[in-house]
């Protein structure tokens, strides 16, 4: 979790880093995120905030972000106007909460602050001018919504209230005594995230593993100047930023070292650990979800084709029940009354609904057309079933291959399969897909390990360049990346199947499930599907490996 102290580290660098710099560019990645490009200490650094509900944060980022081509917002046009080509005069936190300010001045536009707020689903990105007042912001908080935080153009700029929660600054030893004292069958972790300001659920684990040896220990009074000691250590300056692992995952994030997890890296920078932990900012997020929303409303399209077709599927021993009531009825023709209703056979336990109005033979001629119509359908709607089924199965490998897109070649290349698919309209004019090449990686043993990017380099790497004898793998049941495993003439080792099911799963639909199945079989025996989009295929015999994916990431954070 993004907290008060990570924040605090990230204001020091921020300030040894770009403090004085010139902000040379501003993008807009998505609906919650921006970028900007600061030159400072001769060079560049690239600075990404995001008012994600989920995921907001502020840091420095390795790579040059790149706008997601939507159409610019009016916070966006604001940004640009006061603050492109204006310098950084200050970088502030406010203390002991998850808000930044940094502070612009343009040569012609003046004074203005940015506020970015990381407060979970209440984080905002908020321009005031040099007066606090409210230029603009990413979300508009009416007083309908919030009486006491109204955030609107024109409006004075109100941080967030106070925690009614002990200072760490001004905390002393006594004060901790008597806290502890009042709670002293309370682990400590929960008396410190209760009571003291910025104090996280991963700190206050921490603090208590270095102060007991157990994060679950109860605050014991007697250690209160240890504790004291330990948490202002963790939350000042030198920093030391750390990422821990579970199953070789990321799974935490802070500025000091997290001890109580066995397996855990020391990073350069703060920024650096952030990074690794939530992975390279995505700077075609906007582009990518302009197309998302046309893929699924392609995809809940045919579902509904789907669904109708299911509902026009008679039953074979319906269709079969039409036909024996025509004949019934010309059999019996002779009994049957004009402007009867019903024709009871007793012998063959049938009860026929006539039509009062028609003769018998125009009810018999009735339902020969319905069992005629519904036999048509018996034979031509299983057919169209099963092709809307592969038409849903590749819309779903559309979206998969969509979201695992790294560059902007790569999302063409997804719209343009879903073009030719007629998952998405015709272009205007033809757009060039530039050819790429599976990822690769090499196992602990050796092995080559090949991955599709998309569906139409699934086909290739599986029926192209593939051999008979490679080891093929791929999520059971769900859209995802075809992965070969280069036999190369020696046996494969578990482990490295192992690892191969690992990057099936992460680059599958199933990716953020704790558990996924993976096919593993040779390539001989994968077919394509007769029909089918590129990238489909059928297996004619395999084995499943179990994988778990290791996403612990919440637990480590919440616990």
């Amino acid at each position: 979790m993004f907290d008060a102290v990570t924040l605090a580290a990230v204001t020091d660098e921020l300030n040894e880093k770009i403090l004085r710099g010139r902000v040379q560019d501003i993008v807009q990645l998505d609906a919650f995120s921006f970028g900007l490009e600061i030159y400072a200490h001769h060079a560049r650094h690239y600075l990404y905030l995001t008012a994600h509900p989920t995921d907001a944060r502020i840091h420095l980022v390795a790579q040059k972000l790149r706008g997601g081509g939507m159409n610019p917002t009016p916070l966006l046009l604001l940004l640009r106007k006061y603050a492109e080509n204006a310098f950084i005069t200050s970088i502030t936190q406010l203390p002991n909460e998850r808000v930044l300010k940094i502070q612009f001045d343009h040569a012609r536009e003046g004074i203005t602050t940015l506020v970015v707020e990381t407060i979970g689903r209440y984080s905002n990105i908020i321009l005031l001018d040099a007066d606090g007042i409210v230029l603009d912001a990413l979300k508009r908080i009416s007083a309908d919504i919030n009486r006491a935080r109204v955030t609107l153009p024109r409006h004075p700029y109100v941080p967030p209230p106070p925690q009614a929660k002990l200072a760490p600054n001004a905390l002393t030893v006594a004060d901790l005594t008597r806290l502890l004292a009042t709670n002293p069958r309370a682990p400590l972790r929960q008396t410190l995230v209760n009571s003291i300001a910025g104090v996280s659920p991963l700190l206050a684990r921490e603090i208590a593993f270095r102060v007991a040896g157990d994060c679950d220990a109860l605050g014991d009074a007697t250690h209160a100047r240890t504790i004291l000691d330990t948490l202002r250590a963790l939350t000042h300056a030198p920093w030391q930023p750390c990422v821990a692992f579970e199953d070789d995952e990321p799974a935490a994030f802070a500025p000091y070292l997290i001890t109580h997890s066995s397996n855990h890296q020391i990073f350069d920078s703060i920024s650096a650990a952030i990074e690794t932990f939530y992975g390279t900012p995505e700077a075609y997020a906007a582009l990518k979800e302009q197309w998302r929303a046309q893929l699924i409303e392609a995809r809940e399209r045919l579902i509904r084709k789907r669904e109708s077709l299911a509902e026009a599927l008679p039953r074979a021993e319906d269709v079969e029940r039409l036909r024996l009531c025509g004949e019934m009825i010309l059999a019996h023709a002779h009994q049957i009354e004009r402007g009867q209703e019903r024709l009871e056979i007793g012998d063959w336990g049938l009860e026929i609904a006539l039509k009062p109005n028609l003769t018998a033979v125009e009810n018999a001629q009735e339902f020969f057309k319905e069992y005629r119509r519904q036999k048509d359908a018996l034979a031509r709607v299983p057919a169209l079933l099963a092709s809307t089924n592969l038409e849903i199965e590749y819309a779903e490998q559309m979206l998969n291959d969509l979201e695992l897109a790294e560059t902007r070649a790569e999302i063409d290349a997804v719209v343009a399969a879903a073009r030719e698919a007629g998952l998405l309209p015709p272009a205007k004019r033809r757009v060039k897909v530039s050819p790429s090449v599976p990822r690769a990686f090499v196992s602990r043993d050796g092995f080559t390990i090949l991955v599709g990017r998309n569906a139409r380099q699934n086909d290739e790497l599986t029926f192209r360049r593939a051999r008979p004898d490679d080891l093929w793998l791929h999520a059971r049941g769900v859209a995802g990346a075809h992965v070969i495993i280069v036999h190369a003439g020696r046996e494969i080792p578990e482990s490295t199947i192992q690892e191969a099911a690992a990057l099936a799963a992460r680059y599958s639909a199933a990716r953020d499930d704790a558990h996924v199945d993976v096919l593993v079989a040779r390539r001989r025996e994968v077919q394509r599907v007769r029909g089918g989009k590129p990238g489909m295929v059928t297996v004619r015999t395999s084995r499943t490996v179990h994988v778990r994916t290791g996403n612990s990431r919440q637990r480590l954070l919440n616990e």
